[in-house]
């Protein structure tokens, strides 16, 4: 019988003493595991870095160098989603093969991804894949083709804060001083136009039997809108001829049924932005709307010496050259009735200058070719402390709530 209780007091503490070492070693594996996780969502700076990274512009927003990348069979570029999550709104074709890339908006082929772009409205901290686990090997891609005025006054963004603390390595906007500069795809029309040269100059300028044309439907949505029909208004005053089409005017239909004769018939576009002074922002206003119709671009928006970097030599009219609407006017009027005068602007395409040439030649690269070489080439990658400070490091023109007409 006291054998009996011996043996049952000892069952129960090796019992007790079972459980005390279980409880140690799951405590120990946990703390490993936790350790472990920890270092795979860390990227640890170089003590020195092994590759040059491109300087930025301003300061204001520190760049961290990361480690090195080691696997550069990751060819895929993924999409988190579209931009606005709206499935018309497209980076590009689904599945379409440059340079050795593809790309894809399947989440499922995140592991394989050499780089995940995400734009600025894609953020969604319930989805996202570095809430549980951060791959050090991939290039997060932060890209905007808006104007920080139209996130600011739109979107009322004040701030990119969801981006910042080093959760972007490269930056892909319209800005020359991004990672990967991402210009609007209809600059690719200048290489086509150069290679026509004085031929298609000479068929262009035949149909040109009118003076300006302005097609717009954001009248009043952002300060620099406001700002560019008072212009537009003062233009008309001072006694320009420009057609206006647009919501702004209510006569869309007017404009569809333009025939092709009269569309092509405007000498001057109006590629007026909806934001002044922001850095480098042109958009379809000025490559598709004026130089892929042949139209010479009258450009108000974007500083002139942002145009005259990203532009054809002597392809524009810049409103900052003119003290007044109405001294802007009366030259336009004067190239209406000089042929020679008219025609200079044209000269970029029958003798083009080093300089044009050079960027027809960048131009005619996608962006997401851009991308993609720049991955696959890449021997390591950076990190934004602060998104936020790179894309609204602005002049206060950019984001002013002033609607005067100089």
């Amino acid at each position: 019988m006291r054998l009996h209780r011996m043996m049952k007091r000892f069952t129960k503490r090796t019992k007790f003493v079972l459980i005390i070492i279980c409880s140690v070693i799951i405590t120990l594996l946990y703390v490993k595991e936790r350790d472990n996780l920890s270092q795979a969502t860390q990227v640890k700076p170089l003590s020195q870095a092994s590759h040059k990274v491109k300087p930025l512009s301003q300061a204001s927003h520190k760049v961290k160098p990361l480690s090195r990348l080691r696997d550069s069979n990751r060819k895929f570029i993924l999409f988190w989603d579209h931009p606005w999550s709206v499935p018309t709104e497209e980076f590009s074709i689904e599945g379409y093969v440059m340079d050795g890339c593809s790309e894809t908006y399947d989440r499922s082929k995140l592991p394989e991804a050499g780089a995940v772009v995400f734009h600025y409205s894609n953020l969604d901290e319930e989805t996202m894949p570095w809430k549980h686990y951060r791959d050090p090997e991939q290039i997060f891609v932060f890209f905007s083709h808006e104007s920080p005025s139209y996130i600011i006054h739109y979107e009322h963004l004040q701030a990119m804060t969801k981006f910042d603390n080093h959760f972007i390595n490269w930056t892909m906007t319209y800005r020359t001083d991004s990672d990967v500069f991402a210009p609007y795809e209809q600059s690719k029309i200048i290489n086509k136009i150069i290679k026509k040269g004085k031929k298609w100059v000479d068929r262009n300028l035949a149909k040109k039997k009118k003076v300006a044309l302005w097609v717009v439907s954001n009248c009043g949505l952002l300060p620099g809108s406001k700002i560019r029909m008072n212009y537009s208004n003062a233009l008309v005053e001072a006694g320009l001829p420009v057609d206006r089409f647009g919501g702004c005017f209510n006569n869309k239909d007017d404009f569809k049924k333009l025939s092709a004769d009269d569309f092509e018939a405007y000498k001057f576009y109006l590629s007026f932005e909806n934001a002044q002074h922001c850095k480098d922002y042109m958009t379809e206003k000025f490559w598709l709307n004026a130089i892929a119709y042949g139209r010479v671009p009258v450009v108000w928006g974007p500083s002139k010496e942002d145009v005259e970097k990203l532009a054809p030599t002597g392809s524009f009219i810049h409103t900052d050259d003119f003290r007044t609407p109405e001294d802007l006017a009366k030259y336009l009027l004067y190239l209406d009735s000089n042929d020679t005068a008219y025609r200079e602007y044209f000269e970029w395409v029958e003798n083009p200058d080093e300089k044009t040439l050079e960027l027809a030649k960048a131009y005619d690269l996608t962006n997401l070719n851009r991308l993609c070489k720049m991955m696959l080439s890449n021997d390591g990658k950076k990190s934004y402390h602060s998104v936020t400070k790179f894309y609204y490091d602005e002049k206060q023109d950019c984001v002013s709530t002033r609607e005067t007409v100089r």
